[in-house]
């Protein structure tokens, strides 16, 4: 019976664990890709900026040194913070600027969050 006991403790312990992680998650953040924007097209806005400069309405801001707008979607605001010590952020920068200069198609991916349209940027791919 001791046996039993404690196997059953630990699993008990473990499902209600993982029963309480997943209250706390946000419905849109659950599933594959729940809560991700995914959108194509030629920048037609790059706007650089200091740190700590923010955009957007009280409810919907966005901290970003680096914001563009597609001309596909000129509703929508993406940015990217510019941090030295992360190459990815470095190299997604260097990637819109190069898009941009050049009238390239890029695609961009961004966690979307409800009434949000200032997103910040994940993924950044050029071309379509």
């Amino acid at each position: 019976m001791k046996t039993l006991y404690r196997l059953l403790v630990p699993i008990m312990a473990l499902l209600f664990s993982v029963s309480l992680a997943q209250a706390d998650t946000p419905g849109s953040l659950r599933g594959e890709h729940a809560a991700m924007i995914t959108k194509s097209g030629k920048i037609s806005l790059f706007r650089a900026q200091i740190k700590g400069l923010e955009i957007g309405p009280p409810n919907d801001r966005l901290d970003a040194e680096v914001l563009v707008t597609l001309d596909s979607q000129p509703d929508l605001v993406f940015g990217i913070s510019y941090h030295q010590e992360d190459p990815a952020a470095r190299t997604m920068i260097e990637t819109l600027r190069e898009a941009y200069l050049h009238d390239m198609p890029v695609t961009l991916q961004a966690p979307l969050l409800p009434g949000r349209k200032h997103l910040r940027l994940i993924w950044v791919q050029l071309g379509k």
